[in-house]
């Protein structure tokens, strides 16, 4: 096996580490692991902090998620290869595993540390290659970059999400989606995908400068509707916004602290025959849904959890393409870029701003 040296990899690294989901977590030295078969080592650059993170690192943890402890916590970033085997001639900067039994045995051992550290260990098939020139490359003077900062890109694991359910029905160019809620974090982010994807969207929310904000990505294929709280209500309100174009597809990624939720019943109602709805949310209760409904109209009704790793190579084409913009002025915008020993703030910060549509938190274990 190769040295450290020959790698030139430094023989430890800095990392956040947490011992008790009710104490503050400290920077720790740990030793640098080296790539074996079908890893990477990588340096992340820009991570993404969710909203609940200090609930669940240092509040207690009462969404009573597993995880093994002590813990280096840390998933979705921007990084940079710093070493790979032999047998991963190919890699790919980006995506994050999903929270399944199987998982929960991973980090139990190989997978144990994550991202939120100068230096981490990953599985080399969930690194997704990023083409930087095109990225973070100049737009001056006709040149082919897309000018994009660096923490722009951190953008991409929200998009990533709803790609994965929209992606599972098949939108294709042309639909109308439905997405309802759609002016939380990933919600939001739902309709700038379902926008590049050549779909038309009919969005649905409460907050009405968010709505607003979501209708003027593209005023001739967003129409807005305000929840009513009224299945029947909602239904008739998602008809006249669709101007009488059938609804293909509702999209409905609920946060965990959904409540009652009339509106997915007035989605599963304004599908058309052979539509399809795609589930991604975190409600923890029970979906009453239309049986008749769904047998007569031969509806489709599909769960999808996160995103595959193919998915993420296709929505980074979409990024890179132009298809799919990204950025401060397409309302995605990095409200906190913090150090590792820095992570109350990013912490207070993220819970503060980083649940808006389009905002996010990111650390910085590596500067460039």
């Amino acid at each position: 096996m190769a040295s450290h040296a020959a790698l030139n990899l430094p023989a430890t690294y800095r990392a956040l580490s947490f011992t008790s989901a009710s104490l503050p977590g400290t920077i720790i030295t740990k030793p640098t692991p080296l790539p074996t078969a079908g890893t990477a080592i990588i340096r992340p650059l820009a991570c993404n902090v969710v909203h609940y993170a200090a609930d669940i690192y240092s509040g207690g943890n009462p969404r009573g998620y597993r995880y093994p402890l002590p813990l280096v916590p840390g998933g979705p970033c921007v990084a940079r290869v710093a070493a790979a085997p032999s047998d991963a001639p190919h890699l790919r900067p980006g995506t994050h595993a999903g929270s399944t039994p199987e998982s929960w045995a991973l980090m139990e051992d190989e997978w144990r540390d994550g991202t939120w550290a100068e230096l981490a260990r990953v599985p080399a098939e969930n690194v997704h290659l990023l083409d930087e020139a095109r990225l973070l490359g100049s737009r001056e003077g006709g040149a082919s970059g897309l000018g994009y900062a660096l923490e722009d890109l951190a953008a991409l694991y929200t998009l990533a999400v709803p790609y994965g359910g929209l992606r599972d029905v098949g939108v294709a160019a042309g639909e109308t989606v439905l997405v309802a809620p759609a002016t939380g974090v990933f919600s939001g982010a739902a309709v700038h995908v379902a926008l590049a994807m050549g779909a038309r969207v009919v969005a649905m929310g409460r907050n009405e400068d968010a709505l607003r904000e979501l209708e003027a990505l593209d005023p001739a294929r967003v129409a807005t509707v305000r929840m009513s709280g009224s299945a029947e209500a909602d239904e008739e309100n998602i008809r006249a916004a669709a101007g009488g174009r059938p609804i293909d597809v509702f999209f409905d990624i609920s946060p965990r602290s959904a409540g009652a939720f009339p509106h997915a019943r007035a989605g599963i109602l304004c599908l058309r025959y052979g539509g399809r709805a795609s589930l991604m949310g975190g409600v923890m209760g029970d979906l009453e849904i239309p049986y008749g409904q769904v047998v007569h109209k031969g509806l489709r009704i599909q769960g999808t959890f996160m995103y595959t790793p193919q998915q993420a190579d296709e929505l980074i084409r979409m990024v890179e393409t132009g298809v799919l913009r990204i950025g401060e002025g397409r309302g995605m915008k990095c409200v906190g870029r913090f150090d590792l020993e820095q992570w109350a703030q990013a912490f207070k910060t993220a819970s503060r701003d980083g649940a808006k549509m389009g905002r996010f938190v990111i650390l910085q274990p590596n500067k460039e």
